[in-house]
């Protein structure tokens, strides 16, 4: 087994630092016998001590060449390094002009906006505001409604940023901090209609109007205007809460009758759909519907009477018939069947055709969708 200890000799003897700072020729920096026995060490040879004088030189000197490159390449005029000594006496120093430091000045706030040049601001939004939102109240079909949502998100664009930057009168910060609130939710809630509209989710303005006049937005834009009072006005655009509706015709009701003097027959199965649908019969190659049949999700109408020519068959289905549009206001589709229709009547015979709105495997018929402002009238 090795002996454990100092070795006694095959070493040369160390001390502290000479008055360089560095250790003794050709010795590590021990400089004192081991606090404890030596574990597993490899025998006779093996150096004995602690490190803590040669590390804490070596430790100087090399915070003292950082420190010196970093000084001389920040373009400090003097920097001096200290190695040896007291690791306490490390110090550095600069020349003119290395400590000076700037502090930003505050700016100042914006000075609150007078009462009437708060009012000229409100008047000017309710200027690009309220035409939008008539435009949209106004929309008879899906593309006008698509149309003039746009216009509305568009109307918001212009609107809300006067107001985040200027500081209200004090008699109108409540209301302005709610308007703000408003037109950040507007924004995004009429971004989101316009993509209703496109898709068919909303297809008139009755619609539309209900739809938004319920959001939290209008809520926010109601609660800025109670807020003001009457010491300003804004917003009379904007209605009460309107609840969307679910209206119908009764099943067989002609929407447009036309002229019916004919001897075919054309029945309508709708008894395997939940959805209402308007039928119109258009001569092939006209674009004004010859008559047009409201039936009932669950139902079945025949139209008697029809006269003999070739036709194409439009539908299109939908929830909330309007009857002051003539159209659905939500969920609608519109389609035409690929193939026309023929009528012909003789001294013996007559054309009775019957056709199913529900898809079904092995069904004969195809249909293609059809662009909104497509569908006949």
């Amino acid at each position: 087994m090795p002996a454990y200890g100092p070795p006694t000799s095959g070493m040369p003897a160390y001390g502290m630092p000479d008055a360089s700072g560095m250790p003794p020729q050709g010795g590590p920096g021990w400089n004192a016998p081991p606090t404890g026995p030596v574990i597993g060490g490899p025998g006779a040879g093996w150096p004995s001590g602690d490190r803590g004088a040669s590390t804490g030189s070596r430790n100087k000197l090399i915070i003292g060449v950082v420190a010196a490159v970093l000084l001389l390449v920040c373009g400090v005029g003097v920097a001096a390094a200290f190695v040896g000594g007291d690791p306490e006496q490390k110090r550095t120093s600069s020349g003119a002009g290395g400590g000076a430091s700037a502090s930003p000045t505050p700016s100042k706030a914006p000075e609150p906006l007078t009462a009437t040049a708060y009012q000229t601001l409100l008047t000017d939004a309710d200027a690009v505001m309220a035409p939008a939102w008539q435009k949209v109240a106004a929309a008879k079909n899906q593309a006008a409604t698509v149309e003039a949502a746009q216009a509305l998100a568009d109307a918001v664009k212009t609107s809300a940023p006067r107001f985040t930057s200027v500081t209200p009168p004090n008699e109108a910060a409540a209301g302005h901090e709610q308007l703000k609130r408003a037109f950040d939710a507007l924004g995004s809630d009429f971004v989101a209609l316009t993509g209703d509209a496109k898709n068919g989710e909303i297809c008139a303005g009755s619609a539309a109007v209900a739809q938004v006049s319920g959001l939290p937005a209008a809520t926010y834009l109601r609660d800025a205007v109670k807020a003001f009072g009457t010491a300003f006005k804004f917003g009379a655009w904007l209605p009460a809460p309107v609840a969307q509706q679910t209206r119908t015709l009764g099943n067989g009701t002609m929407v447009k009758k036309g002229t019916l003097n004919g001897s075919g027959e054309f029945t309508i199965n709708n008894s395997g759909s939940t959805t209402d649908v308007v039928v119109s019969l258009v001569p092939n190659g006209g674009k004004v519907a010859a008559w047009t049949v409201y039936v009932s999700a669950g139902k079945t109408y025949k139209v008697k009477k029809v006269k003999d020519g070739n036709y194409q068959v439009y539908m299109a289905t939908g929830v909330d018939w309007d009857a002051g549009v003539a159209g659905f206001t939500r969920s609608c589709e519109f389609e035409k069947f690929e193939d026309l229709f023929e009528f012909k009547t003789t001294s013996r015979q007559y054309t009775t055709w019957e056709i199913t709105l529900k898809a079904s495997v092995g069904g004969n018929a195809d249909t293609d969708s059809v662009d909104p402002g497509d569908f006949p009238q």
